[in-house]
C-alpha cells in the first residue's frame, strides 16, 4: 500500500493551491454557531478535565455523537494551545487527504489528465470546500469513508492489496465512532460482487481472508465501546447506561427510521442538494452524457463508483430526516467520474458559458445583496432579521458582500480582456478563471469577513456586559459570585469569562425554571472552608448568585423588573437577574440536575 502521491508540476501546483485555499483563515475567527461551539466546547472540556472517553458539554454528557471528531480537536488544542486553530484543523487535513486520494486513485485507474480534472472538479464543488472550512463533523467522516472506498477499489480493481483492503475496514471503524455512517463503503460490495460474478472480473481478490475485515472494523469500534459497556453493564453507572442507549439506538436506528427533526421529502437530495452543492461534477456529466456511457462501459471500477454513489443517495433518501451534508462522502466518487469523462472529451462552449454565467450570477447577487443591505431595502429583510437588525452589523455585512461581489465580477472582466485577442485554450483559460474566482470568494470571507463579523457571531459582547454589571452589583463584603444560565446554547459556555452553572440541555422548561430558581435562592454555606493554624475553621464567603435568562423565556418565580438587559446575541435579548429578584416561594418542580462548566476561553 503506497500512500505517497506522485504529483507532476501541474498537480503539485493545484494541490498547493488547495492547501492555501483551505488553510488560509485558520485562527482568524472563533467557533460560530450552530455546530462549531458544541464540538469546540466538548474538546476543550476533554483537555481541561482529562476525561476523553465520554464527550461532556458543560459537565453534562453530550449524547448525540461519538467522540472521534472531538478527540481530533482536543489533540490539536493540546498541540497549538489555540482553540481557533484546533477546531478547524481536523476538517482541513481530512479534506486535503480526500483530495489527494482522489487524485491518486484516478491516476491509477485512468490517466494523469483524469486525475487532475477529478481533483479540480472536487475542489470546485461548493459542498466540499464549505465543509473543509468549517468545524462540522462531516468532512472528517467523509474522509474516513473515502479511504474505505479507495481501499476496496485498489484491492479489487487496481491490484490485489490486502493492506489496502484491511486499511479500508480500519478506517470504516473510525468512521463509525465518528458519526455512525462509517460503514457506507460496504455498499460498494454490491457492484463489485455483481461485476465479479457476472463478468468473471477479479475473482482472484475474493478469499476467506476477507472475513477478517468486519472483525477488524468491530475491533476498532470496541476499543472505544468496550470501556463504556464495562462501565454501563458491569459497573451499572446510570449516566453511562443512558449515554449508551442514546448513542447505540436513538442516534442510529431510531434517528434513521423515525427521525424527529430535519424532516424532508424523499427527493430532497435530488432536487435541492445535488444540483446546487455538487454543481461542478453534475454540470460536467450532464453536458457529456454520451461520453459517460462510453466511460462506464469500458471501466467497471468507475461503474462501481457510480452505482455506489446512487446507493448512498438512496440510503439517505429513505430516512425521513435529511441534511445536505449527509451525502458528502459520495462527492469524491462523482468527481472522479466527472474528471474521467472530461479527460476523454473536451470542454464544450456550452459548459464554459454555463460556468461563467453561474459564477457571474453569484457575484452579481452578492453585489446586489450588499447594496440592498446598505440601503435597507425590503429584499434584505430576511438577512436583517438574521443579524438582529443591528445597524453596525448590517454595515459590516454589506461591506463584505460588496467586496465579494465586486471582486468576483472583476475576475471575469480581467479574464475577458486578457483573452480577447489571444488564442487561449478554452479548458485552461476556464480553469484559471474559475480558480481565481474561487480564491476570492473563499479567502476574503475567511480573513476579512471573519474579522468583520466575529464579534457578532459570538455572544462575547453580552457576556462582557454581564461581567461588567456583576462587578457593579457586588457588595463590599463579598466579591465572590456564581452565574447560572437557562435556555442556552453551547457558545455561551464556551465564551464565558467566568464559570457557568446550568440545569441540563434537554430538560423540560418548567423543571429547568424551578431548579434555576432553587439554585438562585440557595444561601447555604459552601461545604468546604479554610483552616487556621490553630485548627479553627474559617468559612469562605457565600458567593452572590446571578442568572442569565433570555427575555422571551418568561422566567417565573422572580421579579423581572429587577432584571438588567445585557443586549442581544443570536437573536435573543439577554437579562441578568440578581438573587434579590427571586420570589420567596415557587410552585414549579425544583429537583432537576445542576451542572458546572469549566471557565470559557477566547483563544
Amino acid at each position: 500500500m503506497r500512500l505517497v502521491l506522485n504529483l507532476n508540476n501541474h498537480a503539485s501546483t493545484l494541490f498547493f493551491f488547495a492547501c492555501a485555499l483551505i488553510l488560509i483563515g485558520l485562527g482568524f475567527r472563533d467557533a460560530w454557531p450552530p455546530d462549531e461551539p458544541r464540538f469546540a466546547l466538548v474538546a476543550k472540556e476533554m483537555v481541561n478535565s482529562g476525561q476523553w472517553l465520554v464527550p461532556m458539554r458543560g459537565g453534562e454528557i453530550y449524547p448525540d455523537k461519538p467522540p472521534v471528531f472531538m478527540w481530533c480537536i482536543a489533540f490539536f488544542y493540546l498541540i497549538t494551545g489555540s482553540l481557533k486553530v484546533a477546531m478547524l484543523l481536523p476538517n482541513a487535513i481530512a479534506s486535503l487527504v480526500t483530495l489527494g486520494l482522489t487524485y491518486n486513485l484516478s491516476l491509477k485507474l485512468a490517466s494523469e489528465k483524469a486525475a487532475m480534472l477529478s481533483m479540480l472538479a472536487l475542489l470546485l464543488s461548493p459542498q466540499f470546500l464549505i465543509q473543509a472550512k468549517f468545524a462540522q463533523i462531516d468532512a472528517l467522516v467523509a474522509c474516513f469513508v473515502w479511504i474505505g472506498v479507495c481501499g476496496f477499489i485498489q484491492h479489487f480493481y487496481v491490484r490485489v492489496s490486502w493492506r489496502w483492503y484491511f486499511t479500508a475496514w480500519i478506517l470504516m471503524g473510525l468512521g463509525i465512532i465518528t458519526k455512525g455512517v462509517g460503514f457506507l463503503p460496504i455498499l460498494l460490495f454490491i457492484p463489485i460482487a455483481f461485476f465479479a460474478f457476472t463478468s468473471g472480473l477479479h475473482r482472484g481478490q475474493w478469499s476467506l481472508r476477507m472475513l477478517f475485515g468486519p472483525l477488524i472494523m468491530l475491533s476498532v469500534v470496541a476499543m472505544w465501546l468496550a470501556p463504556l459497556l464495562y462501565l454501563g453493564l458491569i459497573k451499572q453507572e446510570p449516566q453511562i447506561q443512558q449515554y449508551l442507549s442514546n448513542i447505540l439506538f436513538k442516534q442510529t436506528a431510531e434517528r434513521y427510521a423515525n427521525a424527529w427533526h430535519h424532516i424532508e421529502p424523499w427527493y430532497y437530495y435530488i432536487v435541492e442538494v445535488i444540483p446546487v452543492f455538487w454543481i461542478t461534477p453534475v454540470a460536467i456529466l450532464l453536458s457529456k452524457a454520451k461520453w459517460l456511457r462510453n466511460v462506464l462501459t469500458q471501466n467497471p471500477a468507475y461503474s462501481s463508483l457510480l452505482i455506489w454513489v446512487i446507493l448512498v443517495v438512496i440510503f439517505f433518501s429513505i430516512s425521513p430526516g435529511k441534511r445536505g451534508v449527509y451525502v458528502l462522502p459520495a462527492l469524491p466518487a462523482l468527481s472522479m467520474i466527472a474528471g474521467l469523462v472530461l479527460a476523454n472529451s473536451t470542454v464544450s462552449r456550452g459548459l464554459a458559458l454555463f460556468s461563467r454565467a453561474v459564477t457571474s450570477l453569484i457575484s452579481g447577487a452578492l453585489l446586489i445583496a450588499g447594496l440592498a443591505l446598505l440601503f435597507h431595502e425590503p429584499i434584505a429583510s430576511k438577512l436583517i432579521t438574521r443579524f438582529d437588525s443591528d445597524s453596525e452589523t448590517l454595515v459590516r455585512l454589506s461591506m463584505l458582500l460588496l467586496v465579494l461581489g465586486f471582486a468576483g465580477l472583476c475576475t471575469h472582466i480581467v479574464y475577458y480582456l486578457y483573452n480577447k485577442n489571444r488564442n487561449a485554450v478554452e479548458g485552461k483559460s476556464l480553469a484559471y478563471q474559475l480558480l481565481s474566482w474561487l480564491f476570492i470568494l473563499t479567502v476574503i470571507p475567511s480573513t476579512f469577513g471573519a474579522w468583520l463579523l466575529n464579534d457578532y457571531r459570538t455572544p462575547r459582547i453580552v457576556l462582557q456586559n454581564a461581567e461588567s454589571q456583576i462587578d457593579n452589583m457586588l457588595t463590599k463584603d463579598s466579591t465572590a459570585f456564581e452565574v447560572g444560565i437557562v435556555s442556552f446554547k453551547e457558545q455561551y459556555l464556551l465564551f464565558s469569562p467566568f464559570q457557568m452553572t446550568h440545569f441540563g440541555y434537554h430538560i423540560p422548561k418548567e423543571l429547568e425554571n424551578g431548579t434555576a430558581w432553587a439554585w438562585l435562592t440557595d444561601t447555604s454555606e459552601p461545604s468546604r472552608g479554610l483552616t487556621k493554624a490553630s485548627g479553627q475553621r474559617i468559612s469562605p464567603p457565600i458567593p452572590q448568585r446571578f442568572l442569565l435568562v433570555p427575555n422571551d423565556y418568561k422566567f417565573q418565580c422572580v421579579d423581572l423588573s429587577q432584571a438588567t438587559s445585557l443586549g442581544i446575541a443570536h437573536r435573543d435579548e439577554w437579562l441578568l437577574l440578581p438573587a434579590s429578584a427571586a420570589n420567596a416561594t415557587c410552585d414549579l418542580p425544583t429537583n432537576g440536575p445542576v451542572f458546572n462548566s469549566y471557565k470559557g476561553s477566547s483563544n
